[in-house]
């Protein structure tokens, strides 16, 4: 089966051409799939037609499934399926959208995802895009003095700060509209991951902090903490390490957790979005 690799951005995301993620890849077009993945960090597959089953499948050549907590919002009969639907459906309730500030999936996690694999059933026609961030390319961007700096230092997680900013956001668009229950708050502890991650299949280097989940550095006063995040955050709004994905109805995106951020763009509301998302079990940052 012929298949292409065509890089879309200058540092990283590549669209891949020739395969149909509805069949049963072997092990070799997997582990072709997961070179790609290692050197360009997202890759986009368009014209895809996915089942449930099919969706799973395919992630799962990748590894586990992670489960995400907010079962709210996950298919009755594929709880690993996170759906991003703002008219609901199939078991699950409505959100105008999930992540519309730039952040690492679950980072928040002692053992974040590896990746995650979002499909896109229902796109408005203008709009609704998701943003992603090349966290190496800014990691490389750094002064050696800065990298010196930042080196041993730890960020702390968590989900619950982002959570109850969303209950008071003005902005509809923003809004979650579901509550968190007691046992669902208590997965949501805080935890510690390094500023500078390792990446476990390559030994890349990239920044593993996020504005939506990183809420301040471990054993640094506030003020300290928070110009060093400020510095970081800002390197990583920069243009040249920043691709923006124009969805259609059939694309698939697959992108690696250890090494960018992302975030969803607003959308008009008249307009039906649906997408759903698999995620893949991680390792512990290093």
């Amino acid at each position: 089966m012929g298949y292409s690799v065509k890089r879309l951005s200058d540092t990283f995301v590549a669209e891949v051409v020739g395969i149909d993620l509805s069949n049963d890849l072997d092990q070799v077009l997997v582990n072709t799939i997961r070179s790609a993945l290692l050197e360009h960090k997202v890759l986009v597959f368009r014209g895809q037609n996915l089942s449930n089953k099919q969706h799973v499948e395919f992630s799962n050549k990748f590894g586990p499934s992670e489960y995400h907590s907010v079962t709210q919002y996950t298919l009755p009969e594929f709880p690993e399926i996170l759906v991003f639907s703002n008219r609901g459906g199939q078991g699950t309730k409505p959100i105008a959208n999930g992540g519309s500030y730039w952040h690492s999936d679950m980072s928040y996690k002692s053992i974040p995802p590896l990746g995650s694999i979002l499909y896109a059933l229902e796109v408005p026609p203008e709009g609704g895009e998701t943003k992603f961030c090349d966290m190496a390319a800014v990691y490389e961007s750094l002064s050696t003095e800065y990298k010196q700096k930042i080196e041993d230092l730890y960020a702390l997680h968590s989900y619950l700060p982002r959570f109850i900013a969303s209950r008071k956001a003005d902005n509809e668009f923003q809004k979650n509209r579901f509550e968190l229950t007691e046992s669902q708050k208590s997965e949501f502890t805080e935890v510690a991951h390094p500023i500078v991650r390792t990446h476990p299949e390559n030994n890349s280097k990239a920044l593993f902090v996020n504005e939506g989940f990183t809420i301040g550095i471990r054993g640094m006063v506030e003020s300290e903490s928070k110009e060093i995040l400020t510095n970081l955050f800002k390197s990583a709004a920069k243009d040249c390490f920043i691709y923006t994905h124009q969805w259609t109805v059939g694309d698939v995106v697959f992108w690696d957790n250890r090494s960018t951020m992302h975030k969803a763009c607003e959308y008009d509301l008249k307009y039906s979005r649906r997408m759903q998302r698999t995620t893949i079990r991680g390792d512990s940052p290093i």
